[in-house]
């Protein structure tokens, strides 16, 4: 489980999240700051959307190749995704592997 301190319900860039962990039968909680992961901090208004075709069109930004905070959360999301999810050692590579599909192209296809 994740919460951001800024509120959201995901691994936050705009300072730390907070993250409980059930393994071995035990919750372990510990925090992480998007620096841990070579990430800069973000203004909460970077990331703020809008009406469903504001959002749309942000994803399609983000999917595009666009830098900034709104691809920084995506990929640490997705990095930890698939960190969870075993397919990468580290979140750090799991970050590396978001960025190859949506430079590649291959997110914006698969979506």
């Amino acid at each position: 489980m994740v919460h951001g301190a800024d509120g959201i319900d995901e691994i936050s860039t705009t300072g730390y999240t907070k993250v409980s962990e059930c393994r071995g039968g035990a919750v372990h909680t510990f925090y992480v700051h998007p620096a841990d992961f070579g990430l800069a901090k973000s203004a909460p208004a970077a990331l703020k959307g809008g009406d469903a075709a504001e959002n749309a069109a942000i994803v399609l930004d983000v999917l595009a190749g666009t830098r900034g905070p709104r691809r920084d959360v995506v990929l640490l999301n997705a990095g930890v995704a698939l960190f969870v999810a075993g397919r990468v050692d580290t979140i750090r590579e799991g970050i590396a592997a978001a960025a190859a599909a949506v430079d590649s192209g291959a997110a914006r296809q698969r979506l």
